[in-house]
């Protein structure tokens, strides 16, 4: 069977292009600075926003079960909007800590939002090594620190659950070290935990320094490894639930729009054009913008790689090239995309 022209596999094509022959020269254009010493300015509760505290109110029920109260809110203001909450309980070695992360970025006119929360148990020991559990969905681009012993648990929203694991590992640790009791303590443990992962960073070659000589950049290695990441469909860490979710329906649903709906309106007497389309063509469009919308809704899908392994390939191979020109994974992945951060958009609690 000869293989018509494929505008999803063109558009595919020129977006793979675009990203690793384009994506590291705009990177390099609009450098995140990252200062040597943060500019910490600490938040009162009263200064939060409603929205920022009706946010944190789950949080800190799941915490305050547990006996840890939030000890002082804060943010980099050198560095961005990002929220850090540190929490302590007094019975407790390990502490506890909240990120709040909001990027806006503009990219040809097109806004993105990219938001996420994540909390971390932190034990320390009397030998500078440190014990973190996190639940952190986005995986780092940076070299761990050899003193620096991480447990990633991206799929493990109880935070009861998450502080059980962290406790089982720092067990078998050792004796721990006493963590920060007082704001100005929980501060410089901040900064210098900053500076020395900075100066571990720049010894890997991840950080350079800018000609300011007042912040570093980040080195082509961190780009190169983002465009990588950008590639692969569990770039970002995603449960096994939401994986089987988007797999069966990228997969079914516009196989129901190419083997049930289109052979029924091909076969109606009332089949006609729309425009320049077939009804078919239409119907087709629609059960993959449909899978697209829920993908993009249910599980934040984002992915055109991982678009095009879910509904390119399971529809070509099972219905072949008998569906037409037009390039539904495509339509696919822009009704996740922008489904996904218009909910993105109206999750914000740091910008407006």
């Amino acid at each position: 069977m000869a293989i018509p022209l494929d505008i999803d596999m063109l558009a595919f094509s020129w977006a793979t292009y675009r990203v690793i022959f384009g994506s590291k020269a705009r990177l390099r254009q609009n450098p995140r600075p990252i200062p040597l010493r943060y500019d910490v300015e600490v938040i009162p509760e009263d200064r939060l926003t409603p929205a920022q505290s009706e946010y944190l109110k789950p949080i800190d029920a799941q915490l305050f079960a547990m006996n840890y109260r939030p000890l002082c809110t804060f943010r980099v203001k050198n560095l961005g909007m990002n929220l850090l909450r540190r929490y302590s309980n007094p019975a407790d070695s390990a502490s506890c800590s909240l990120t709040i992360v909001e990027v806006k970025v503009n990219v040809d006119g097109v806004k993105g939002f990219k938001n996420s929360c994540s909390a971390e148990f932190t034990t320390r020991f009397p030998d500078g090594k440190r014990l973190a559990t996190r639940n952190m969905a986005l995986k780092s681009l940076f070299d761990q620190p050899p003193y620096r012993v991480v447990q990633e648990c991206p799929n493990i929203t109880d935070l009861a659950a998450l502080k059980r694991k962290h406790g089982a590992q720092a067990q078998k640790m050792g004796p721990p070290y006493p963590p920060p009791a007082e704001v100005s303590s929980v501060l410089d443990e901040f900064q210098a935990e900053h500076e020395r992962f900075s100066k571990y960073q720049l010894e890997r070659g991840n950080y350079r320094l800018a000609p300011d000589a007042n912040s570093y950049v980040v080195s082509d290695k961190i780009y190169e490894r983002g465009i990588r990441n950008h590639f692969l469909p569990f770039g970002r860490r995603i449960s096994l639930v939401n994986v089987l979710f988007t797999a069966l329906i990228g997969a079914v649903l516009p196989l129901y729009g190419i083997l049930k709906v289109a052979p029924w309106l091909a076969s109606s007497p009332y089949q006609h054009m729309i425009g320049f389309l077939p009804a078919s063509y239409i119907a087709i469009a629609m059960c993959y913008a449909l899978a697209g919308i829920i993908m993009g809704a249910a599980c934040d899908t984002q992915k055109f790689t991982w678009m095009m392994l879910i509904t390119y390939l399971p529809a070509h191979l099972i219905g072949g090239w008998s569906f037409g020109w037009f390039p539904y994974t495509t339509l696919a992945f822009n009704a996740a995309y922008f489904t996904a951060q218009a909910l993105r958009k109206r999750a914000l609690v740091l910008q407006t």
